[in-house]
């Protein structure tokens, strides 16, 4: 709210000074036309800045209602997974405990297989991949497969466990991310219809080919502008289609 505030009245400022010093130089300098140009610049400023004030605050409204519900969505992702692996708990007689093992680590929802062996790994990936429809980017803390570096771990959970993501991974839209002791399944993103394909290359086809154009143009020389013009046209063209073609990740 206060960086709301802020920038409307910065920006009404500028637009205030900005708006009196081309209505003086307009209506000519002299000291009768001081006056009328601050109320015209002032005028200007403050419409500015309400509307500027009018479109942040709409934003810090609607940024912390998608944070609320950005907050249930992933409070449900904890409670799904935690109920879909609650069965571990009892088939390690305990030592493994669902509640400290499926948690959040910097915003990530975390899934930790320390104190599992690989059949149980196998098998938690299984249903996992089971509950997709509930989950969206989850970590899964394997260990690096070599040797043992904790007294419950396995070193046969991360081959175990990669060898059923790369069956089943990609069927269910997560894309498979390894690191040095976990593996990261992020949502692929939904696919863009042929409408939205076809609406984001008419917005942007021409923008990006004249750009593209006219750098190439430039850069291709006097002896060779039309040439440099063309490739920067076709270049422009391929790179609309690709951009048009981007998957949201947004969930």
């Amino acid at each position: 709210m206060r960086d709301a505030f802020a920038i409307s009245v910065v920006i009404g400022l500028m637009v205030t000074v900005m708006g009196s010093m081309m209505a003086f130089f307009a209506t000519g300098m002299d000291e009768d036309g001081i006056m009328p140009s601050l109320r015209t610049g002032f005028v200007l400023g403050l419409g500015v800045s309400t509307v500027v004030l009018i479109f942040a605050l709409a934003r810090v409204r609607n940024h912390a209602v998608k944070g609320q519900a950005r907050e249930v969505a992933r409070a449900a992702e904890v409670a799904a997974l935690r109920e879909e692996m609650s069965h571990l708990s009892d088939e390690t007689d305990g030592a493994w405990d669902v509640g400290g093992r499926i948690r959040r680590e910097r915003g990530v929802l975390t899934f930790d297989m320390h104190g599992l062996d690989a059949p149980m790994a196998a098998d938690a990936t299984e249903k996992l991949l089971g509950i997709r429809g509930r989950l969206q980017r989850v970590r899964i803390v394997t260990g690096r497969g070599e040797i043992l570096h904790e007294k419950s771990a396995d070193p046969g959970i991360r081959p175990a466990v990669l060898q059923r993501l790369r069956i089943g991974a990609e069927e269910v839209d997560w894309q498979v991310l390894e690191k040095a002791g976990s593996i990261t399944l992020r949502p692929m993103g939904v696919a863009p219809t042929n409408v939205q394909r076809a609406r984001r290359f008419a917005i942007f086809v021409v923008p990006m080919c004249t750009v593209m154009g006219f750098t190439f143009r430039d850069l291709a020389g006097s002896n060779l502008e039309e040439q440099g013009l063309a490739f920067g046209i076709v270049a422009g063209v391929l790179l609309t289609a690709l951009l048009s073609s981007y998957r949201d990740r947004s969930g």
